[in-house]
């Protein structure tokens, strides 16, 4: 969905926010994608925001550890300071993985 009234940047006041990088390996982006459109209520482009929050998903690449090649996304998030913490506790859980 997208609000053509309203652009992402005029959701969030700077002075209001919390903004963190995750850098996150294993997950490929389509799969942020999936996540964040069930949530947004506005996206543009690799731009997704609700009520207090903005993610933005960079580029996915790959990156070699050893002879291991992962695909890998950096995950911006900016929330409002208050459910930041919150808010990064529903989306990690979101994208747990378990392995052996």
């Amino acid at each position: 969905m997208t609000d053509p009234d309203h652009e992402i940047g005029e959701l969030l006041k700077p002075d209001q926010i919390t903004v963190k990088t995750l850098y996150m390996r294993g997950i490929p982006k389509w799969e942020f994608e999936r996540y964040l459109t069930k949530k947004a209520t506005v996206i543009r482009g690799d731009s997704y925001a609700g009520a207090g929050w903005q993610v933005t998903l960079s580029e996915e690449r790959q990156e070699s550890i050893g002879v291991w090649s992962l695909v890998a996304v950096d995950v911006t998030l900016a929330v409002v300071k208050d459910q930041f913490d919150d808010f990064l506790l529903t989306f990690r859980k979101n994208f747990l993985r378990g392995g052996g």
